[in-house]
């Protein structure tokens, strides 16, 4: 008796336990995890960088003949018959250093970029042999500039990780070269000697543009191309030779210009990057 109430009670226990799990809402499929977004790329930032490449130099100044009152100053017409040719080849290696800031907003990156470069002087200008008046003339100068620097705005528009950019702005340079004039007479026998008192500091203005490609968060490579103009006084070429002080040579248009091609890389601090998008899961 006591054995089939047990087993009884066994029964009904699974029974009632069947029908609860019955009841239970079905187990619902696993939500899959969110998919990884990896940060997107930006290049606003400051950076620093340097650069090197090809500089050429090209100007107009080959000075003419005038004469000259010396007692005052003045500068009588031009020689017309003493029109020598000047030599205006110039290429030369250049390296320097350049730093800014960029904003990038959507695809439009802007920015403030300012370098200062430094321009070999491997190439002479002049002209030789010239003679006027029995005496013969020839300059012997070196118009390269030793510094050449800018500051210049920026205005690309962003491929991801590529940047096409226009850049402009102010530029300014320091012409260390020597221009020297020399007379001979008939004997071979230098008899005077003409020099420069123009200012070798010059303001002018640079446009260009360029490629710039970002390797890593960090670091970026540019290719680019710099056009920079200058116009200055006209250089006067005295001598303290009293016998030849009546006359001095003039550049007649003393502007000049200096074209980069120069390959450089730049060193991003912090390189920012724009947080992923967040996706909620249910």
């Amino acid at each position: 008796m006591k054995k089939t109430v047990l087993m009884s009670a066994i029964a009904l226990g699974a029974m009632a336990v069947t029908a609860s799990a019955a009841d239970m809402p079905a187990r619902g499929p696993a939500v899959a995890p969110a998919p990884y977004l990896a940060p997107v790329f930006t290049w606003t930032g400051f950076y620093v960088g340097v650069n090197a490449g090809a500089a050429w130099h090209g100007n107009d100044n080959c000075p003419g003949f005038y004469n000259y009152t010396s007692s005052t100053g003045v500068i009588g017409n031009r020689v017309t018959a003493f029109a020598p040719a000047c030599n205006t080849d110039h290429t030369a290696f250049t390296g320097g250093a350049q730093a800014g800031f960029n904003w990038q907003l959507g695809s439009v990156v802007y920015g403030l970029e300012g370098d200062v470069n430094w321009v070999g002087n491997d190439s002479k200008r002049g002209f030789g042999n010239y003679t006027y008046s029995s005496i013969t003339y020839s300059l012997d100068g070196d118009p390269q500039s030793s510094v050449l620097g800018s500051i210049r705005g920026r205005l690309g528009w962003s491929f991801d990780r590529a940047l096409l950019y226009v850049t402009g702005g102010a530029a300014f340079r320091n012409n260390s070269g020597n221009d020297v004039i020399y007379a001979y007479n008939s004997s071979n026998v230098l008899v005077a000697t003409y020099s420069a008192n123009s200012d070798r500091n010059s303001v002018g203005w640079s446009l260009g543009g360029g490629l710039e490609w970002a390797f890593t968060n960090n670091v970026s490579f540019k290719l680019e191309y710099l056009h920079s103009a200058f116009n200055r006084d006209n250089g006067v070429y005295l001598t303290p030779t009293s016998s030849y002080s009546n006359y001095v040579f003039r550049n007649d248009h003393n502007s000049d210009s200096i074209d980069l091609v120069r390959f450089g890389i730049n060193y991003r601090f912090g390189a920012p990057v724009a947080p992923a998008p967040v996706l909620a899961r249910y």
